[in-house]
């Protein structure tokens, strides 16, 4: 029985994740026995976002908001993976740069339609009372450093979110969930550093880490960003509605 595109198109994706599957893997079987900011654990940090970068590399499609949304989510995961590097070697603050500067593509990618202001505003007051919470227990610089940071994670998982529409797109609910393991995964990083140590936190910090960025990386499957020309779903209901006039 001959495969359907779609079943085509998911065991391609599948086999397009192995390497991360597998980097993932090795991160978690090796890095205990590594030391923190040495090039072995490095090397096993960032592999796992490197393999979602060649599986963007392998992404095709002859959609130009596709082509154009992917590079965004590319830059992305670069920026990313530098954020990765400095943290391992402890530059925290220049690590935090790094990863506000992927936020800022990845808000660029997902765009700021439809606005939805009431899942920006929810955000930004639980963000603003976490923050509260050891905001006492920032150096001077962190203080500053820290809310600016706050904000474009925020602003991401906002516009992430908001491109859920209720309609059977499933890469969006994936993309919108892994935002929200976006912010806890950093949520975590900053209760563990700055307020009360939490067990096993490096664990919960890269997994949450981990499925975020595969999840944002699998929203170029987006059928609507792979469409030729990409139609807005409101126009695209009014140009049914127009079809079945007579």
């Amino acid at each position: 029985m001959a495969q359907s595109p779609i079943d085509k198109k998911d065991n391609s994706t599948i086999s397009k994740l192995i390497p991360f599957i597998t980097t993932v893997v090795l991160y978690f079987s090796l890095i205990q026995h590594t030391e923190r900011g040495s090039t072995p654990s490095t090397v096993l940090k960032c592999m796992p976002i490197f393999s979602l970068l060649f599986f963007l590399m392998l992404t095709t499609s002859k959609s130009a908001t596709m082509l154009q949304y992917r590079k965004r989510i590319m830059y992305g995961l670069l920026f990313s993976s530098l954020g990765d590097f400095l943290l391992n070697y402890d530059l925290f603050e220049a690590g935090m740069g790094a990863f506000g500067v992927a936020q800022v593509f990845y808000i660029t990618a997902f765009g700021m339609k439809p606005p939805r202001l009431w899942i920006g505003g929810t955000l930004y007051l639980l963000g603003f009372l976490a923050t509260a919470v050891f905001f006492g227990n920032l150096k001077p610089l962190i203080k500053v450093c820290l809310p600016f940071y706050a904000v474009l994670l925020l602003t991401m998982c906002w516009r992430s979110l908001a491109r859920i529409d209720g309609s059977p797109n499933y890469s969006r609910l994936v993309c919108g969930i892994s935002s929200i393991l976006f912010v806890l995964s950093d949520g975590i990083i900053a209760f563990d550093k700055f307020f009360t140590p939490i067990q096993a936190a490096q664990t919960y910090i890269m997994v949450t880490y981990y499925l975020a960025q595969v999840g944002i990386t699998l929203s170029v499957n987006d059928v609507r960003l792979n469409e030729p020309t990409f139609i807005k779903p409101t126009e695209r209901r009014n140009k049914n509605t127009a079809s079945k006039s007579y």
